[in-house]
């Protein structure tokens, strides 16, 4: 039976390998961010909330304007948009109205 010879530089290119894949797993997790990005509040996480959406917190309602969506309103209140929607049963969000009035508490 002859002698085995592992191959030196077949072990090294294996262990650089396996911690370059570690490393862009992790760059990958990293800067992922864990949200979907389309504004559908699929995420926990904190947004910083416009001078509109303040004055709307204070007074507990959002009223709708023109060019409103869910999301936009979600933005600029801070309040995820499952959360806007558990408040506001009736609410259609592919249909907001200028004017209509959703709560925001």
């Amino acid at each position: 039976m002859p002698d085995y010879k592992p191959n030196q530089f077949v072990r090294v290119f294996a262990v650089v390998a396996l911690i370059a894949a570690f490393i862009l797993v992790g760059v990958v997790v990293a800067t992922s961010g864990g949200g979907s990005g389309s504004g559908d509040g699929g995420g926990a996480h904190k947004t910083k909330v416009s001078k509109a959406g303040a004055r709307a917190l204070h007074k507990g309602v959002w009223i709708v304007h023109p060019g409103d969506t869910l999301g936009a309103i979600s933005a600029k209140t801070g309040i995820d948009v499952t959360t806007l929607q558990t408040l506001n049963p009736d609410l259609d969000p592919h249909a907001l109205l200028e004017g209509q009035r959703i709560a925001l508490r």
